[in-house]
């Protein structure tokens, strides 16, 4: 192949093109201090940084959404620092103007300080950021709190404004204004009790709350312990509690005892037992019981039987007796061992006393006297005196002794009527805490004696309903709670989950909720559902309380208040939490973000000293390229024109 000298300075132009094109992009990389300045340059380093980039302003999004959100949670924990002094003090006044020491006037002024913390309360909670408030949740152009004369609504909406603080991780960074104020402290009457009372129709399985009667095999053990006599009563069959006497007395009486009877409770609340004293005594009666329970000197414990010349003397020890048979027993082996014979204790016809008879055909002329000239055992056993041929003592008074037990071990029969022990006279048995139903009457509220029913105060909100209870249409507990659930208020009334009294919920949280009494009336404190359940209620009710004169209400409020105060430090407590997960999540980003930009920086960026040297060799090898070109290309006509 003929090369021409054309060809020749095709290719020296050509190469002289290319080293120009590489000293011109050093010198871009230079200037620029960038390796990549377009796709072209790194491909593959291009997407790379494409990727780095959009991670970083991802980043830059997430850093910005947290400080946002820092700056929310910040103006809450103020909030809620602010309210928790407020309510604290509060606290502190209820705690002070409960007690007598305070007269009205004080009260009235403790009042307008109450007062002026409820609105202050309101105003914090009503407070704007940027424009926009921030307790109303999506409706921040509303104002949440709207007071009026019989309370506070809520008019914002329950809308969580979420946070994305980095990808896929969210979080709640609003507060809603009704769980922070309206949030339900307490439930009106879930503690209360109104002391359902019983009577013979009372069903047994109502009892105890509903628990009932242990009724297998269902019998109790009854004991007359003067008369050594007991008797197992069966109530197996029984439905009601008048079942329950009727079964125990008739059982009683065939039984063979008779001083003692089953009835209701005189308290209203049990059953009783109701006892006669008959004065009879048996070998089994203890020797304490006699005397009127003062019992018998056992200390010196003996009595001396003997005739005029003391030819018969016998002493009889009596200090291990135990019971009427005991001494019985410890007199007849006394005289039986001294060879008295025909000469014998019992117990007297009556059955009130000992007697001593001598049967022999001529009588021993005997008598009983003291031991001791300091003993008492003699008299205390009513047998002072001469047997001629008898000395009927005299009546030993013992003091009535009854007990009551189970059947046997495991059963809790006569434990669940409240019988169970033992008594020495007419005795009152256990609480029988019947549960409270719809149909239970009025009347047998307050252990069967009632309530002054009247007027009470319900408002939810700005609505109000007044509600007249002593109307004689009311005579159930069922009655009461469908007027509640009937006065146009959207709240529920029902008896409550322990069975003991009426409970009354709000149906929702939106505003506070009050019952009160009307005028000097204590229907609402009868009842058990006096009160507010939530924190601006319950200032409300204090405020009330207050202006009244009324120190046992604001005792009563103590615990709401403190409850509230615990609830506000909580909500504080969850906001704190938040700003340390949007804190911790700032940092981690920050560090994210240095490592992506150096990651990019890595990628991007020209080695500005590897550069100098390669622009200086590149430099070098243009000017080196020239020189060569010049010596190789011919000179040409327009070389010699010039």
């Amino acid at each position: 192949m003929r090369i021409t000298d054309q060809m020749i300075g095709n290719q020296v132009i050509f190469n002289l093109g290319r080293s120009l094109d590489r000293f011109m992009n050093l010198q871009t990389m230079m200037s620029s201090g960038r390796r990549i300045n377009q796709p072209s340059d790194d491909p593959i380093g291009t997407q790379k940084d494409l990727n780095y980039r959009k991670v970083l302003t991802e980043i830059n999004q997430f850093k910005k959404n947290i400080s946002n959100g820092l700056n929310v949670l910040s103006t809450y924990d103020n909030m809620m620092g602010d309210a928790g002094d407020m309510i604290s003090s509060a606290y502190q006044v209820a705690v002070s103007l409960s007690n007598d020491t305070y007269d009205a006037t004080s009260r009235d002024g403790a009042a307008n300080e109450i007062e002026s913390l409820f609105n202050q309360i309101v105003d914090i909670a009503n407070a704007q950021v940027d424009g926009r408030y921030i307790l109303s949740g999506f409706r921040t152009k509303t104002k949440p709190f709207e007071k009026s004369a019989n309370g506070v609504n809520y008019r914002g909406d329950a809308g969580k404004l979420q946070l994305e603080m980095e990808s896929g991780s969210k979080v709640d960074v609003n507060l809603i204004g009704a769980d922070v104020l309206f949030k339900p402290l307490s439930t009106l009457g879930e503690n209360g009790n109104l002391k359902v009372g019983v009577e013979s129709g009372t069903l047994l399985s109502d009892l105890h709350l509903g628990d009932g009667i242990d009724q297998t095999p269902g019998i109790i053990v009854v004991s007359d312990n003067n008369l050594g006599i007991s008797v197992n009563v069966d109530i197996s069959t029984a439905v009601t509690l008048g079942n329950v006497t009727t079964l125990v007395n008739n059982q009683l009486a065939a039984g063979g005892i008779t001083n003692i009877t089953l009835e209701m409770g005189a308290d209203g609340s049990n059953l009783a037992w109701k006892t006669v004293d008959s004065g009879q005594i048996s070998a089994g009666t203890v020797l304490s019981n006699l005397n009127n329970g003062n019992g018998v000197d056992l200390l010196n414990g003996k009595i001396l039987i003997h005739n005029v010349d003391d030819s018969i003397n016998v002493e009889v020890d009596l200090s291990g007796a135990a019971d009427v048979g005991d001494a019985i027993v410890a007199i007849n082996n006394a005289l039986t061992a001294a060879g008295v014979n025909n000469v014998s204790a019992s117990i007297n016809a009556a059955g009130t006393g000992l007697s001593i008879t001598d049967t022999n055909g001529t009588s021993l002329g005997l008598a009983v006297d003291e031991a001791s000239s300091v003993g008492s055992t003699a008299a205390d056993l009513g047998l002072l005196g001469f047997i001629n041929p008898q000395l009927n003592g005299a009546a030993l008074n013992p003091r009535l002794d009854f007990s009551v037990s189970e059947a046997a071990a495991g059963e809790s029969t006569a434990t669940d009527l409240g019988l169970v022990g033992n008594f020495h006279g007419d005795n009152a048995g256990g609480s029988l805490e019947p549960r409270i139903l719809a149909t239970t009457q009025l009347s047998l509220l307050n252990n069967g004696t009632g309530f002054d029913l009247g007027q009470i105060q319900i408002c939810k909100g700005n609505a109000l309903a007044y509600l007249d209870l002593s109307n004689s249409t009311y005579q159930t507990v069922g009655d009461i709670i469908n007027a509640i659930n009937s006065c146009g208020l959207d709240i529920t009334a029902a008896i409550n989950s322990a069975g003991t009294g009426i409970q009354i919920t709000p149906n929702d949280n939106n505003s506070t909720f009050l019952v009160k009494e009307v005028g000097d009336g204590r229907t609402a404190h009868n009842l058990g559902i006096f009160g507010s359940s939530d924190i601006l209620g319950s200032m409300l009710i204090l405020i009330d309380a207050l202006r009244s004169n009324d120190g046992e209400v604001a005792g009563q409020l103590i615990g709401n208040l403190q409850s509230g105060l615990q609830s506000v430090l909580n909500t504080r407590a969850a906001v704190g939490a938040k700003v340390i997960r949007l804190e911790t999540t700032d940092s981690r980003l920050t560090s994210l973000s240095y490592n992506f930009t150096k990651l990019l920086s890595e990628t991007e960026d020209a080695d500005l000293t590897k550069l100098v040297s390669d622009l200086s060799t590149q430099e070098n090898s243009y000017k080196a390229a020239l020189i060569a070109s010049s010596k190789i290309i011919q000179p040409s006509l327009l070389d010699f024109l010039k």
